[in-house]
């Protein structure tokens, strides 16, 4: 569990899930693997419909969590749409290397997410990537890289260099039982607008995340069972305000998170799940408060197939985050999750979710902000290259210990074609809008997006 930003790139601005789940202080969502891929692992090579939909439904069963009986009857857009992937390079008999490059150029008429101080630009992003990988019986090893290259038409100073690096290993050390560990850092921005950008730095804030997780779970069968510990370490660069240094030290901070889940089947269509967490945030410098807290979260429930269209996720719970300084009042509410799949015809799925999780704050009037977010997605197969969708969502974000809260619309259409095996365009334009109170930020956007994607 990540301390720090989570904070989407202007190319992202309206994604659905604007903040990554592992860099919250406290989640209890299953993280459910999406029914729809859109960007196939590097390497995926491509085969006829069906039996790429065999593939797509063997992984999300393996990597969903709760799991249960599909019928392999059932086509989705999965089955479908094939994007474009690549081979790969085997450079040794049991090692393969998979190089991606994606290429974007975005229109954005409010570069700030201000409403004061809004800009419009063109910005063209070029993302690099690389995962090494071993192609074992047993155990699996991986190293995966990338960097992204942003450069502005007009605005000069938001120009950014941003990369990452991980390693991951996969132990199989029973029928079944398995232990995964990973490791790894990350250099970023922050997006201009979200909750970290206080002021309008000369640059986008920059950061360093160190990271590290260990992982033992046993899948399949009746029970299912998974323990995780993890611990994320996060140092903001010093930037500049009209060319006067600003030190951020008082952003740094260590988190450290613990996770345990079960699952099992109460009928062929149904699975139900219990998963507990606990968390401890530790800032470098807490003053003027003492922002350092704990917590821990219960979250229940089953995921249900009701009929061969629709797979039903449900949990509720309770969330608790308690602050040392005891001027704060602790975060205790009611937790919830939910993400409802429908197939109406197998070139159509659509997607309802929500969630609630608690995320670290860069404010000093503010440790902890609340985030209760709520979406739906549908996607429509044109035909086995063509794939379109749309999205809307709403994030609400309550800072606790202030009394600021936003309310954040988006939404979004787009489309994804491959062009060839290798290579895939895409185009998405998006509209957003942010309502704050009377300590709040009120800003309203669009995007334009025209991008590249290619698999080797």
């Amino acid at each position: 569990m990540a301390c720090g930003s989570n904070f989407v790139t202007v190319l992202d601005i309206l994604s659905v899930a604007t903040f990554v789940v592992s860099d919250s202080f406290l989640t209890t969502k299953p993280h459910s693997a999406p029914a729809i891929r859109i960007k196939p692992r590097m390497g995926q090579v491509r085969k006829k419909p069906r039996a790429l939909g065999s593939i797509a439904l063997l992984v999300s069963l393996l990597l969903s969590r709760p799991a249960f009986a599909q019928n392999n009857d059932t086509i989705t857009p999965a089955d479908l749409f094939e994007p474009e992937s690549g081979k790969g390079v085997r450079i040794h008999p049991s090692l393969l290397l998979f190089p991606s490059v994606e290429s974007d150029a975005i229109y954005d008429n409010n570069v700030y997410n201000s409403s004061q101080a809004k800009r419009d630009d063109v910005i063209l992003s070029v993302r690099p990537r690389f995962a090494l990988r071993t192609d074992l019986p047993r155990h699996q090893f991986s190293l995966t890289g990338g960097a992204e290259i942003r450069r502005y038409a007009e605005i000069g100073g938001e120009h950014s260099e941003q990369f990452d690096i991980q390693g991951k290993g996969t132990l199989d050390l029973a029928e079944r039982t398995e232990v995964i560990a990973d490791a790894g850092f990350r250099r970023g921005i922050e997006q201009r607008g979200t909750a970290g950008d206080q002021f309008l730095t000369d640059a986008p804030v920059a950061f360093d995340r160190k990271f590290a997780g260990l992982r033992l779970q046993r899948e399949g069968g009746f029970l299912e069972l998974m323990a995780e510990a993890r611990i994320t370490e996060t140092t903001y660069r010093d930037t500049e305000i009209n060319g006067l240094p600003v030190d951020l030290s008082e952003r740094d901070s260590t988190v450290l998170r613990a996770r345990l889940r079960a699952s099992a089947p109460t009928s062929h269509y149904s699975r139900v799940f219990i998963e507990g967490t606990v968390n401890k945030v530790d800032y470098l410098r807490s003053l003027p408060l003492q922002r350092d807290s704990d917590g821990f979260g219960v979250l229940a429930g089953m995921l249900l197939r009701l009929t061969n269209l629709v797979n039903l996720e449900v949990g509720a719970g309770y969330i608790r985050q308690k602050f040392d300084d005891p001027s704060i009042r602790e975060v205790s509410a009611v937790n919830f999750h939910l993400q409802v799949e429908w197939t109406p015809r197998p070139d159509w799925q659509i997607t309802a979710a929500a969630d609630r999780v608690i995320d670290p704050s860069f404010r000093l009037d503010a440790p902890a902000i609340v985030h209760s977010d709520f979406s739906l997605t549908a996607h429509k197969v044109v035909s086995d290259r063509l794939l379109v969708s749309t999205e809307l969502g709403v994030r609400d974000e309550k800072y606790q210990g202030s009394g600021r809260k936003d309310l954040r619309l988006f939404a979004a259409v787009g489309a994804h074609y491959r062009l060839t095996d290798n290579v895939g365009l895409v185009a998405r334009a998006g509209w957003r809008k942010q309502n704050g109170n009377a300590l709040g930020r009120d800003y309203g956007g669009v995007t334009a997006t025209l991008g590249v994607r290619a698999r080797f």
